[in-house]
């Protein structure tokens, strides 16, 4: 069911904006629809210009990003699970290709990340932290963040916070950060 109709925004580059609202107000459906996740018609919806759903190299060049659900999967009667493989968190890192090291080396100590960490048997605050290193490996001219620190520590969360904002004013990256958290 559409509820938005004729809704406009446009963020300088640079930008930091909160998508703030309690629970179940549609800030993740928002987002997806943002980043490309949730097909709509190609005229709806545009980001740095182009339709996020259909230009698919807007995701994988890295220009747009999209850090929210954590990595889960169905496992039959169990339900949603997190993620887990045999891997290290340093293989994952370091296998990505193309990343500049000096930007890797500092989200690997902004994050706290053990690069031998094995993915089987971190907390969900552990895997989480790899997963947001996974997702800002590739610098990004626009940055959605769906509830992204809930899993981290109150200083985690402020590290992790402070990175995003040198990034806009650094880069002119922007960043739309939705919550409904504001403590901290």
């Amino acid at each position: 069911k559409q509820v938005l109709f004729n809704v406009n925004f446009e963020l300088p580059a640079g930008a930091k904006a909160g998508l703030l609202g309690p629970s179940g107000t549609g800030k993740t459906t928002l987002l997806q629809v943002l980043a490309g996740k949730t097909m709509v018609p190609v005229e709806d919806v545009r980001v740095i210009g182009r339709p996020p759903f259909h230009d698919t190299d807007l995701t994988c060049s890295g220009d747009l990003g999209y850090l929210g659900a954590q990595w889960r999967r169905n496992v039959g009667s169990a339900g949603s699970v997190a993620l887990a493989g045999d891997i290290s968190a340093g293989k994952m890192i370091f296998g990505v290709e193309g990343i500049d090291k000096n930007r890797r080396a500092d989200l690997i100590e902004i994050l706290d990340i053990d690069v031998d960490w094995n993915m089987m048997r971190v907390s969900d605050g552990q895997r989480r932290r790899v997963q947001i290193c996974m997702g800002l490996l590739k610098p990004f001219k626009v940055l959605l963040c769906d509830e992204i620190t809930v899993d981290l520590d109150i200083l985690g969360r402020l590290d992790l916070l402070n990175f995003l904002k040198e990034e806009c004013e650094q880069r002119g990256a922007t960043v739309v950060y939705a919550t409904h958290i504001f403590d901290g």
